[in-house]
């Protein structure tokens, strides 16, 4: 029997400010509790400072630190009213390129700026709150290129994996694997993410095989793995939440994929990562 999963996901829609799937602020922090969201975020301090738990790794914030959330990542803050421009955005604001970018980042996107980054980030935001907040002709496009350029500040501060060339194929392997991202704890079938692909079922699979280097069914393991990894590092719910939470249908396949992938099963995982708890 499936176990309840009680971490909130926050749903953009539910935000007063959003508008179009998108909400950009000047806000203060506080705490808050763990939980992840159905869209991205991104959140630069711009004064005070905060402690943030991200997919289980523990940040000191000050100002000039910047972050990027995916939905899949988890993550809680400890503040007493640190200063923030805050972004939240659903996937079909940035072009699809940049997108699969961030998504084979390898390791979380969080850093500090330096000075001129920061005064270009700074900028950048404080441009698009003007154009959210005012709602001018042409609103959408200038966030929308805003945005972009904010993207490539962060992408130049990162590392990821090297994608090959964009043609028709690889394009079309593209839009597959950014549905694949948002919807793997649903366990979409091949066929469906042929379909979203615009190939069919055997050509997509030798094509998604020759893209990514791995099967279809792997790549979409190794996501509810690392998705589960991130529950485990960041949470204290049980194995069997995260097993189901995840996407598996069966906890000791989950345990034995688990420990192949790892090299050890998520409470030891757990109790290593912070071995003051059992």
């Amino acid at each position: 029997m499936k176990q309840a999963f009680e971490c909130p996901r926050l749903l953009i829609r539910n935000r007063q400010d959003a508008k179009e799937n998108l909400s950009i602020r000047k806000k203060k922090l506080k705490n808050y509790n763990l939980h992840w969201h159905d869209c991205f975020e991104i959140e630069l301090i711009l004064s005070g400072s905060a402690v943030h738990e991200l997919n289980g790794k523990t940040y000191n914030l000050t100002p000039g630190d910047i972050y990027l959330l995916n939905p899949t990542d988890f993550h809680r803050v400890k503040s007493d009213g640190a200063e923030v421009f805050n972004i939240m955005f659903s996937e079909n604001l940035l072009d699809d390129e940049l997108l699969q970018k961030i998504l084979n980042v390898e390791n979380n996107i969080a850093f500090h700026l330096n000075k001129t980054e920061f005064e270009n980030a700074t900028a950048l935001i404080s441009q698009m709150l003007t154009e959210f907040r005012n709602g001018e002709d042409y609103s959408e496009a200038y966030i929308k290129n805003l945005l972009e350029c904010l993207f490539i500040i962060l992408l130049r501060r990162s590392t990821f994996k090297q994608q090959p060339e964009s043609d028709e194929k690889t394009i079309g392997v593209r839009k597959a694997l950014l549905y694949i991202h948002s919807h793997f704890r649903d366990n979409p079938t091949m066929a469906e993410a042929a379909k979203i692909s615009g190939f069919n079922k055997n050509y997509f699979s030798s094509l998604f095989h020759k893209t990514t280097g791995q099967t279809y069914k792997n790549y979409l393991s190794l996501l509810k793995l690392e998705h589960a990894k991130k529950l485990v590092l960041s949470s204290k719910i049980s194995v069997t939440e995260i097993c189901f939470a995840s996407g598996f249908n069966s906890l000791p396949n989950f345990l034995r994929s688990f420990k192949a992938h790892f090299g050890i099963s998520p409470g030891a995982m757990r109790k290593n990562h912070n071995p003051k708890n059992e």
